[in-house]
């Protein structure tokens, strides 16, 4: 089973991504060990998915993924996918 999340960086950026753990995948985020987002740190786990399959996880990350600078269409997403924890 797989987590979709955001995170967000003081300067609104976004990160769209999967996992199995999404606290661990943050604090690896912020220790800097990826490098597409090293630069922009530190970032803070803005939303996560309820578990769900690998095939499901990866639609959804491509939804977010397409629409992650438009706020108003995420929160619609993640409203749709049964979100836990939303923030926006």
């Amino acid at each position: 089973m797989k987590i979709v999340y955001i995170l967000v960086n003081r300067m609104n950026r976004r990160f769209v991504g999967i996992t199995e753990d999404a606290e661990a995948e943050v604090k690896a985020h912020n220790k800097g060990i990826y490098k597409g987002t090293k630069q922009f740190k530190p970032w803070k786990l803005e939303w996560f998915s309820l578990p769900m399959s690998v095939n499901d996880a990866s639609r959804l990350e491509e939804k977010l993924r397409h629409h992650k600078t438009n706020v108003s269409m995420l929160e619609q997403i993640t409203f749709d996918n049964d979100n836990p924890k939303p923030k926006f």
